[in-house]
């Protein structure tokens, strides 16, 4: 597919005014992928939590978490969330980076943006000298599922993800950097 018009910046880390877009495309994005298999109070609690404006000033406050922004002429159009955390055992790494979010608008999708979000994400991750990056994917999203392996993650373990009283399992995935 072509690229969005306007390409401007994929790896340019966020601001403070990038807060109301990171939220909007957090839930913009999350929202879909999840609604017609989570209780609709699990899925909206689930969405305040971690994409509200609160939910993104604690998390750029916390040390060790950078987001990553996508931005084209109009708006942001992605992001990733990066946190240095501890890893699952299963990581094969000393020192690995998370991407605990990677998120593109809908309508931004399928023209590479991901790609170049996992790319910036990779790169920020040679300079904080880790080993690798991992992140956690819906084993029922093979749409996701794909797209990091064509960017050279594998599949490492199985994971929990409880979204209210939902247990869903997810693919933990990890490629060195």
């Amino acid at each position: 597919a072509d690229e969005p018009e306007d390409m401007l910046d994929v790896t340019a880390a966020a601001d403070i005014d990038d807060i109301p877009a990171i939220s909007s495309v957090g839930r913009a994005s999350f929202r879909p992928a999840y609604e017609n298999w989570s209780e609709p109070d699990d899925l909206i609690a689930h969405l305040d939590a971690y994409f509200s404006e609160t939910a993104v000033v604690t998390a750029m406050q916390t040390p060790g978490c950078q987001y990553l922004v996508a931005r084209n002429a109009i708006q942001v159009a992605g992001f990733v969330k990066i946190s240095d955390c501890r890893h699952p055992d299963e990581v094969p790494a000393t020192k690995s980076l998370e991407l605990s979010q990677v998120y593109v608008l809908p309508d931004q999708q399928r023209y590479g943006i991901g790609g170049r979000l996992l790319d910036a994400a990779a790169a920020y991750a040679r300079e904080q000298a880790a080993d690798g990056i991992w992140l956690t994917v819906w084993e029922d999203a093979p749409w996701a599922i794909n797209c990091y392996r064509k960017y050279g993650f594998e599949q490492v373990g199985m994971i929990d993800f409880q979204l209210g009283k939902t247990i869903y399992n997810d693919l933990l995935m990890w490629r060195p950097v």
